[in-house]
């Protein structure tokens, strides 16, 4: 059965039965309580490029997948795409984790409104391009997941001349949500084009591109992380308002040989105060690219972690190397010229090549 997805086609499946491993908690993981369970969506069997695993599996669309946990806070989670025996399956083997995204059924989410498609999906609270950032949050923070139902869009490509079997994964760490002192973040998905495709051409050369949203919300931001296409620079989170710097997240190439020297990272801000923002505010989100060619259908994507509290005087002042607001090691530039697309979008996009 196929639906229409916004502008996009989206394929719904039903999967084989998503499998759910939990692991011992290793030592020094958290405080007490603490729990690791790996969640495999999947199997993904893509036939060759050219012959469907190019762009059959963009935007299997899966309602009430596997969770990893229920009512409990999710501290970490960490993406992957593997084959069968748990290796890893990236470029160096032609495959590509297009995008992966989770939607909380249960609530709303934060910057896409219900007047929208993607704001009638949920809540995203997870997601994954790619460069298959770790997401975590600072001592005493989490995201909570309750018992609703948690909806699934898998982009998964394959660029080789073999029928590849894969599996997406997030290997999650949590507490049950009865551990005491545990603070509740909101996502905020911040997107150059959000609730739309996420796509926007960016030109050669050094570019920046500017998105503002006017907060609804009142907090301190403790976490976030940032997704451009090969080509990309950063991402700048900017409280307008107030004229403070937030998170800038850095992209990284040419340190992981797997991705091919396309994009392999990008750095990611955790701290207890990285900034804060009432209702009312104004946040920018800059996308910088500096690309030798055209990119078309880039993006330039941010998702902050928000404790919504009218105390926003705790908290320590995040350090530059917290904030991103000194380049980190991960930090290269782009290659030369080349392939520049690979990445995530909070949408459902279909017929990539490459």
């Amino acid at each position: 059965m196929i639906k229409r997805l916004g502008w996009m086609l989206g394929i719904v499946l039903v999967l084989p039965a998503t499998v759910v491993v939990h692991h011992p908690a290793p030592a020094g993981a958290g405080p007490a309580g603490v729990e690791v369970t790996t969640v495999k969506y999947g199997p993904f069997v893509l036939p060759p490029a050219g012959k469907g695993g190019d762009v059959d599996h963009a935007n299997v669309f899966v309602p009430d997948v596997a969770k990893p946990c229920e009512n409990c806070f999710i501290l970490r989670a960490e993406p992957d795409l593997v084959y069968d025996d748990g290796s890893s399956a990236n470029l160096d083997t032609g495959l590509m984790l297009h995008h992966a995204v989770l939607f909380n059924t249960g609530r709303s989410d934060a910057t896409c409104g219900k007047d929208t498609f993607f704001g009638r999906l949920g809540e995203r609270f997870l997601a994954s391009g790619n460069e298959r950032t770790v997401k975590r949050y600072p001592d005493g923070y989490g995201y909570h997941l309750g018992h609703d139902p948690v909806t699934g869009v898998f982009h998964i490509m394959n660029h080789s001349d073999a029928t590849k079997r894969v599996w997406f994964t997030f290997k999650v760490t949590w507490l049950p949500d009865s551990t005491p002192g545990i603070k509740a973040v909101t996502p905020l998905w911040l997107d150059e084009n959000n609730c739309r495709s996420s796509e926007y051409d960016v030109p050669a050369g050094p570019s920046a591109k500017h998105w503002t949203w006017t907060s609804t919300r009142t907090g301190r931001i403790v976490s976030g992380g940032g997704h451009v296409h090969t080509g990309g620079i950063r991402t700048v989170l900017t409280n307008v308002t107030t004229g403070r710097h937030i998170c800038t997240s850095w992209a990284g190439y040419g340190h992981k040989p797997a991705y091919m020297g396309q994009i392999e990272s990008m750095s990611y801000c955790a701290w207890d105060t990285l900034g804060v923002v009432r209702a009312g505010d104004t946040l920018d989100l800059e996308a910088d690219y500096d690309s030798a060619v055209p990119v078309p259908e880039a993006m330039g994507i941010m998702v902050m972690g928000l404790y919504e509290t009218d105390d926003l005087t705790a908290g320590t002042p995040a350090p530059a190397e917290a904030s991103g607001a000194k380049a980190p090691p991960s930090a290269g530039s782009p290659p030369p010229a080349g392939d520049t697309h690979g990445g995530m979008h909070d949408g459902m996009h279909g017929g990539h090549h490459h």
